[in-house]
Parts: C-alpha cells; structure tokens; sequence
C-alpha cells in the first residue's frame, strides 16, 4: 500500500532535531512493506533556516521512503503575517506538486495544524480516489484568540475566520479523525461531523531511543550529588506555560525545612529575561537557567531528577505536551497543572500531583510534599516509568496508528 504523511514541521530522519511523531510512523509503515511519502517543509520551523534536504534525502532512502519537499517564504516568528504567508504557500505547492505525482497513493495522512495544508492533502485524496485521515496536533486558531485582551478578541476572530473554516472544511472532508489528545479529536468530530474511523494516539516516547541517550549524554555537569534533589521545568518559555510560577514558589521555600533541592528550567522563549530576572532578584541561587540542550544532554539531565513540571495554563488548550512522557520514560514524579487527560493519568497511574497554574502557594506547597516525602516521590517515580513502559511507549502505542491506517484503506 502507498501512503502519503503531509506534515510541515515534524523532524525527518536526517535531521538534527530528535525524531517525533511521523518518522517513528514511516519507520514502521516501512518495515510493515508499505509504500511512504513524505510531504514537508523546505523551510525548518524550530531552527528557521532552510533543512539540509541532501542529508534528510540521503537518510530517508536508506530507510526506505520518499521525503518530498515544499518552498515556502521564510517566517521568524510563530505569531507572524510571515507564518501565515508561509502556510499559505505551502498549501498551494501542495496542491500543484501532488497532482504531478504519478503514483497516486492509498492513504493520505495529513497534520492539523496547519488547516491549509491539511485542507489541500484531503481534498486530494478525494480526487485521487484515496482515504485521508486528519491527524489534529492543536487546535488552530483556538490557541492564538487567548493571546489577546478580550475586547480584541471579536475582531481577531472576524481577521481568522477564513482559518475557522479552512480547519471546518478540512475535518469534514476527511474519512478518518485521529488526535494527540482526547479533547482535539472531540473538537474536530464536533466541527467536521462523526467519522467512522476515530482514534487518540498521544505523542508518547520512544523509550529505546531516550534511554540510549541518556547514557550517551553523561557528563560530570549534570551529575546529581548524594542528599540533594533535583527538579526539573523543561520545554518552551512562552505565555503558555507557567515557569515563573515554580520560580515564585522555589523561592517561598527558602527557609523552610526541606532537604537540599536544585531546579532545572530548559529550553527559551518570550519569558526567558523574565525568568531570569526573577532569579537575580529573588537570589535563587538553587535555580540554573540552561538554555537550549541537545537532546542526549537533556536526556542525561532528566534521568538525574526526581520531579518534572507539566506546567501549562487551562487556557492554552496544551492537552498533552511532549514533556509528560518523557518525565514518565525517566521516571520522575510529575508535578501537573493540565485539567482532563493529562491530570487524570497523574492520578489514576499515582505518579505524582496536581497543583493550580499561576498559584505560588498551590505550587509551593506541592513541592513541598514531594521532598519531604521521599518514599511517596520514589514511589511515584516507579510508577511513572511502568506508566511509560506499559501504554506510552511508541513501541506500544505506534502499531495502534499502523493498523488503524491499514485498517482505513481496505475496501
């Protein structure tokens, strides 16, 4: 069987960002003696530059699929007019590329976001006489309307509309809706009507692929004394997730009868100068700022700690980020402010707490408990990684997405 995978943003093979979502699919797709292309971007989202397509080329075919690459005009922002262009033109390129392939394929399986691209993979199929699955990764534009002061948000919503419908249009015209996250599948069956093929397969962890990392990435820096515990804040720093909250709360404990603690916060973003100033004022000398890591150096530093934040805002509409598998794949207690799916694996699988996002005490008094408590933290650590082991696995929860596509494309 040919499938066709339409995602723009995704890692392929060959890259230097970790693999994700879609080469974990390809890979499998590919050993099962499947037929795979992959249509993406020209243009890297997470590093904004152009992908060296030679190398990702060169990768991809000794694995055995077809990597297919869209121009586009380049974008330094998320929230531009710049990315906005860029969508656009790719769903155009889309459109005209697909329809020079001569071999039309059995499946197409697209991304949402974005809805333009995704609009253009099923409208495609249905004209090459494929099935397409829409596979919802966020909720466009839903998430950007919070961004706004209220009164902005009828005329911000008005400027989109054409974004409301493109994303309408896209998950009624597909024969099949898959999603990250209980609540996007819901959305998109609320808005393009019910489908016979549904599914929810979370982002997960390749549990192979971390643990080897975390043993490559050893080093002397990021080695835990004995006595102390170390905590961890990973992912971006943007509006959307609540970091300055935990360094509010890191500093309420000062003074307070706790063993030894370090936190950890990774990565960049809007927030980072904040941060920062928050730990120069309040003299947070138990806080190191890291920046970006690469991936087996990040690896490594997780493995040493003991407590991970999945801290998002409700209103951000982040279900199940990334961060929560990898937290269970390292076996760390996870401090969670996610309501619905994220919260109810937190409490049913007892591998850590919920506290209130944006509320120091609620999340002071949560680390608290965690290190005053150290058989309960272990406790929970150990049922983290049976939780990542057992159902988040990739190993476990890809050939679920594999059958379901073979399932779509028979008669």
């Amino acid at each position: 069987m040919r499938l066709w995978l339409v995602n723009p943003f995704d890692p392929l093979p060959g890259d230097p960002e970790q693999e994700g979502r879609y080469a974990t699919l390809a890979r499998l797709l590919v050993d099962r003696g499947h037929a795979v292309t992959w249509w993406t971007s020209a243009f890297s989202h997470r590093f904004k530059r152009p992908v060296d397509q030679q190398a990702i080329e060169a990768e991809c075919r000794r694995i055995g699929f077809d990597p297919r690459f869209l121009s586009a005009p380049p974008y330094w922002g998320n929230v531009s007019r710049a990315r906005r262009r860029n969508h656009a033109v790719l769903a155009r390129e889309f459109a005209r590329a697909s329809r020079a392939e001569a071999d039309r394929p059995a499946v197409v399986l697209a991304s949402a976001p974005p809805p333009g691209l995704a609009r253009a993979a099923v409208e495609f199929a249905r004209e090459a006489g494929a099935r397409s699955v829409v596979d919802v990764q966020d909720l466009w534009p839903e998430n950007f309307a919070r961004l706004l002061p209220r009164v902005a948000r009828p005329l911000f919503n008005l400027k989109v509309w054409p974004w409301w419908r493109t994303a309408r249009q896209a998950y009624q015209l597909a024969d099949a809706i898959v999603g990250v996250a209980d609540a996007y599948v819901e959305r998109a069956l609320a808005v393009g009507g019910p489908k016979a093929h549904t599914a929810t397969i979370p982002l997960g962890v390749d549990l192979a692929v971390f643990d080897a990392a975390a043993q490559a990435g050893r080093s002397d820096r990021f080695t835990r004394p004995a006595g102390e515990v170390w905590l961890a804040y990973t992912g971006s720093l943007n509006i959307s997730y609540d970091p300055l909250t935990i360094l509010h709360a890191t500093a309420d404990l000062r003074g307070r009868p706790v063993p030894p603690f370090r936190l950890f916060i990774t990565g960049r973003g809007r927030l980072q100068a904040e941060a920062e100033r928050i730990v120069r004022e309040r003299r947070l000398e138990n806080v190191t700022l890291t920046g970006f890591l690469e991936f087996n150096e990040w690896a490594y530093l997780v493995s040493q700690c003991e407590v991970g934040f999945n801290a998002s805002f409700p209103e951000a509409l982040i279900y199940l980020p990334n961060k929560i598998f990898y937290y269970l794949a390292a076996g760390l207690a996870v401090l969670n402010t996610i309501p619905g799916q994220a919260g109810r694996i937190v409490r049913d699988g007892a591998c850590g707490l919920d506290y209130e996002a944006g509320n120091v005490a609620s999340c002071a008094a949560a680390i608290e408990r965690l290190l005053t408590e150290p058989d309960a933290r272990q406790a929970m650590g150990r049922a983290a990684r049976r939780l990542a082991e057992t159902t988040y696995d990739r190993a476990v929860l890809y050939p679920k997405y594999v059958a379901l596509l073979e399932g779509i494309a028979e008669p």
